[in-house]
């Protein structure tokens, strides 16, 4: 779509709406083959600086190369990727292992007990979710990641070092200060900081050799924020877990209530069944 409509916001203003996104599941290793969406970084220097996209370059190389050239060497597939997040499937992971890597796997394992301990020890508190098993559960979602991201910082200190507790002190200012409803000049000063201090941090990882480089999808969209803030407004709090919670209303409870031969038009009934009940 390229004619903009026009939509009530929740901050009470009306703005011009092009829709022109859709969902793409994929594996991480496939993520990272993929470009930038918005600039022109490809998916092995995602760390360079580089010029944004522009409808007009994007059309002259879909007319010169065909879609493999166009997908290895500048990124351009047909849909966007969801990514899950730099908290979890980077930063928690690759504690993990530079704890095992710094202290061998059987003390590494007490030292994730304990702050397992610490998580599950966590008291009731209004906003906070609580881990009784600390992180061992089945299936992360976006909800769990923001969960654990509120304590998961002060059950690491003490037994990392002060730079790994600083990564993740500066991904958290970064979260929260985006996720504001209104942003004036001083956050978006507070946003580049704390972006400057988390590349500046992370290396820690990349000198102790946990990881060989940074060039990674999420990490590279935080780049992003602020031109796209000026140009767009806010995020107010934008989630992929958004669309999530509506896909499993949708999609999977239905689904569970056919008897999976041919599921598609049982899905559409039920749906339609559950929205007439809902408008009476």
């Amino acid at each position: 779509m390229t004619k903009p409509t026009v939509m009530w916001f929740g901050d009470g203003h009306y703005q011009h709406v092009i829709f022109g996104f859709g969902p793409y599941i994929t594996d991480y290793e496939e993520q990272v083959l993929l470009a930038c969406i918005v600039c022109l970084a490809v998916g092995q220097a995602l760390d360079d600086n580089a010029l944004y996209q522009s409808r007009e370059h994007t059309e002259a190389l879909v007319k010169e190369f065909d879609l493999k050239n166009l997908q290895e060497e500048y990124g351009i597939v047909g849909d966007i990727i969801i990514i899950k997040g730099t908290f979890k499937d980077h930063l928690v992971e690759w504690v993990e292992s530079y704890l095992k890597a710094v202290h061998g796997t059987a003390k590494a394992n007490a030292i994730l007990d304990d702050i397992d301990q610490r998580i599950a020890a966590i008291a009731p508190f209004i906003g906070l979710h609580r881990f009784p098993e600390g992180r061992h559960f089945k299936q992360w979602a976006g909800n769990d990641s923001k969960a654990l991201m509120k304590v998961y910082l002060p059950v690491i200190e003490g037994h990392i070092p002060a730079k790994i507790v600083q990564t993740f002190h500066t991904l958290l200012e970064f979260t929260y200060l985006v996720h504001h409803n209104v942003i004036m000049e001083e956050i978006l000063v507070g946003i580049q900081d704390a972006i400057n201090c988390f590349h500046k941090h992370r290396e820690i990882f990349h000198q102790s050799g946990i990881i060989q480089m940074f060039s990674l999808p999420h990490q590279h969209a935080m780049k992003h924020y602020l031109d796209l803030i000026c140009l767009f407004r806010a995020p107010n709090g934008l989630c992929t877990s958004i669309t999530k919670s509506k896909h499993i209303d949708a999609v999977k409870d239905p689904y569970w209530q056919t008897n999976h031969n041919k599921p598609l038009g049982q899905m559409l009934i039920i749906n339609q069944h559950l929205d007439k009940l809902a408008a009476s």
